[in-house]
C-alpha cells in the first residue's frame, strides 16, 4: 500500500443490489458458489489508505512573494503532504475515485470561543494533471466538377475524390483537484489509457490559519471499480467502505480524521 504510515485503511466491495447487476451481466451460463453466489473475483476486495500527513511549518523568509509576507502577522502557512494509495482486486481496475479532506478550524484555548477566520487551502498541488493522446483523423475532399458544352451536347465530369489525414493532440484529466482556497480541498482521479488509478498518489497543499488556532482534518476516499472476464468489461460500481484506524486498535470509523497543525 506504500511506503508511507498508512493511518487509515479500508476493503473496498461492490454492494449486494451490484453483485445481482454483475450477475446478470454474467447470464446464464455463469459458474457459482454452492449457495448461488456470483463467482470470483466479483467478491474479492479491492484496498484503499490513506497516509500519515507529513506537516512543515513555514517560516517568512527572504525572497518569499509580498502576498504571502503581508499575511504572516495574521496567518500561519503550513506545507502538508497527503497521500492515498489504490491496490485494486485481481481481475478488476479502478475507473474513477476522489479523496476528499475537510479543514475543521478550532481555537488553542478549546474554551468554545468562536473563530473569526477558518483554515483554508490555499494552494493545491497538482490542480491538473493530463494526458496527451494524438488521434488521426481522416477527412474525403471531393474532386471538382468540370463541364464541357459541345452544341448541342453538354458534359460534366467529376474529377476523383482525394482522403487527406491529420493528427490532432487531444488531452484527458486524470488528476483534478477541487475548492482552492476553500475548507473542503479534494482531488478526483480518473483513469486514462496510459495510466491506471493505482500505487501511493502522493497529493500536497499549503494550509492557511488564522493565528492561535488548531486545523483538524477530516478525510473522505471513495471509488468506482470495473471487473474484468475473458476481456469483457463490466458495468463499473461503486466501493462500499469502512476505514480501519491503524492507530487506536483497529477502529472501524466511515469519517476518518486526524489532528493536522
Amino acid at each position: 500500500m506504500g511506503e508511507e504510515q498508512s493511518l487509515f485503511v479500508a476493503e473496498g466491495r461492490i454492494s449486494e443490489v451490484d453483485l445481482l447487476l454483475l450477475e446478470e451481466e454474467l447470464g446464464p451460463g455463469a459458474d457459482r458458489g454452492t449457495q448461488g453466489e456470483v463467482a470470483l473475483p466479483f467478491r474479492e476486495p479491492s484496498y484503499v489508505s490513506i497516509g500519515e500527513p507529513v506537516v512543515t511549518r513555514l517560516e517568512p523568509h527572504e525572497g518569499i512573494p509580498a502576498e504571502l509576507a503581508r499575511q504572516f502577522d495574521e496567518y500561519e502557512f503550513h506545507q502538508v503532504q497527503l497521500v492515498c494509495s489504490f491496490q485494486a482486486a485481481a481481475g478488476c481496475r479502478f475507473t474513477r475515485a476522489r479523496f476528499t479532506t475537510e479543514l475543521v478550524t478550532e481555537s488553542k484555548d478549546d474554551g468554545g470561543r468562536a473563530v473569526a477566520s477558518q483554515a483554508i487551502a490555499y494552494d493545491l498541488f497538482p490542480q491538473l494533471l493530463e494526458e496527451a493522446r494524438t488521434i488521426t483523423i481522416a477527412s474525403q475532399r471531393w474532386g471538382m466538377d468540370l463541364s464541357f458544352g459541345f452544341e448541342p451536347v453538354e458534359a460534366t465530369v467529376t474529377l476523383p475524390s482525394r482522403e487527406s489525414t491529420e493528427e490532432q493532440i487531444r488531452y484527458t484529466s486524470r488528476v483534478e483537484a477541487f475548492d482552492l482556497r476553500g475548507t473542503r480541498p479534494a482531488w478526483r482521479f480518473i483513469r486514462t489509457e496510459q495510466r491506471e488509478i493505482s500505487g501511493p498518489q502522493r497529493l500536497f497543499m499549503v494550509v492557511r490559519k488564522p493565528r492561535d488556532t488548531v486545523v483538524r482534518a477530516s478525510f473522505g476516499l471513495t471509488a468506482t471499480a470495473q471487473f474484468m472476464l475473458g476481456g469483457h468489461g463490466f458495468t463499473p460500481a461503486d466501493l462500499v467502505m469502512l476505514f480501519r484506524s491503524r492507530r487506536r486498535s483497529g477502529e472501524l470509523t466511515d469519517q476518518p480524521s486526524t489532528a493536522l497543525c
